[in-house]
């Protein structure tokens, strides 16, 4: 898996300021006991300051059970077996969780291994490989339906689980499974966060820049058709009104997917609602690595770990 760090935070909650961008430096390594001490290893080495709730709980946690989540979608009269892991680590009781959407290097059992500390903060965390990935069965076709479906039903069977509270879902997809996760956000109202990491979602203007290699990557998945292409494109898709919490991570060298991507993307949720946050980092490519661990980390605790706030009761006659 391409694992998704940064000293700095860029809230980005209207469209008019994607252009302004804070360098984000590098962040330690993980270490046993969850993202507390990488928190404060990465504000060592790079001076800066966090807030104290973007940090994981500074506690000792066991290693979190591994159970297998596995499943079989139908598309198009061909049934495709989807792998998966979900990590369970204390406390007991309905817990949060999330969903990682895994596609290039590696499996969904690199993938949990690669994130599974992010139980520390008292949640469940999933992986699966969407179909043509790792030990799922079936055709990569650059995403695609096949791959929304596998999405989706991962994240029902997440929702039904007794230690998984419903109302606390959150998504996270890097490269490939960012357009997952993103057209998955456009046609389901569930996750309560959503991290998209190094992806592409306007296709269609994404194919007349991309570079030969990356052309020649999508033909070998999928013929690039104007259909097909909007069918891919996270932007062609959003809905008039979002009210779940974004976090886009992008890499400002990631020659791969470009920056613009992420960019133009973040307007677009920005006009329709969304509370987005955006972390460019300045001398990051495509595979940004563990310094996506802290702002993940404080984006989770404010926007999925957090308790639902109550609503507001009427004011008296």
């Amino acid at each position: 898996m391409s694992h998704p760090s940064g000293a700095s935070r860029f809230v980005a909650p209207a469209a008019a300021r994607p252009a302004r961008r804070k360098p984000i430096a590098g962040v330690g390594a993980r270490t046993a006991i969850g993202l507390a001490i990488a928190a404060l290893l990465s504000m060592a080495a790079a001076g800066c300051r966090h807030h104290a709730r973007a940090l994981a709980p500074a506690r000792a946690v066991a290693a979190p059970r591994l159970e297998p989540l596995r499943f079989r979608i139908s598309a198009d009269g061909d049934h495709y077996q989807i792998d998966g892991l979900i990590a369970v680590a204390p406390p007991a009781g309905r817990l949060p969780a999330m969903l990682v959407l895994n596609s290039e290097g590696g499996d969904a059992h690199q993938c949990i291994r690669d994130i599974e500390h992010f139980t520390a903060l008292g949640i469940r965390v999933a992986c699966v490989s969407m179909p043509g990935f790792g030990k799922s069965s079936g055709p990569n076709r650059f995403v695609g339906p096949s791959a929304v479906d596998a999405a989706r039903h991962a994240l029902d069977l997440l929702a039904a689980r007794p230690d998984v509270d419903s109302s606390r879902l959150a998504v996270w997809g890097v490269a490939d499974g960012a357009v997952a996760a993103g057209l998955l956000m456009d046609s389901d109202a569930r996750p309560r966060a959503v991290i998209l990491q190094s992806g592409a979602y306007d296709l269609r203007k994404f194919w007349l820049q991309a570079p030969l290699g990356a052309k020649l990557a999508i033909l070998r998945k999928v013929w690039p058709s104007k259909r097909a292409l909007k069918e891919r494109s996270v932007v062609a898709h959003l809905p008039r009104k979002l009210d779940c919490a974004i976090l886009i991570l992008h890499g400002e060298q990631d020659r791969r997917m470009p920056v613009a991507q992420a960019e133009q993307l973040a307007r677009a949720l920005s006009a329709r609602g969304a509370h987005v946050e955006t972390y460019y980092f300045p001398k990051g490519t495509h595979n940004l690595g563990t310094r996506v661990d802290v702002p993940i980390g404080g984006f989770l605790r404010e926007n999925l770990i957090a308790p639902p706030e109550a609503p507001a009761a009427a004011p008296a006659q």
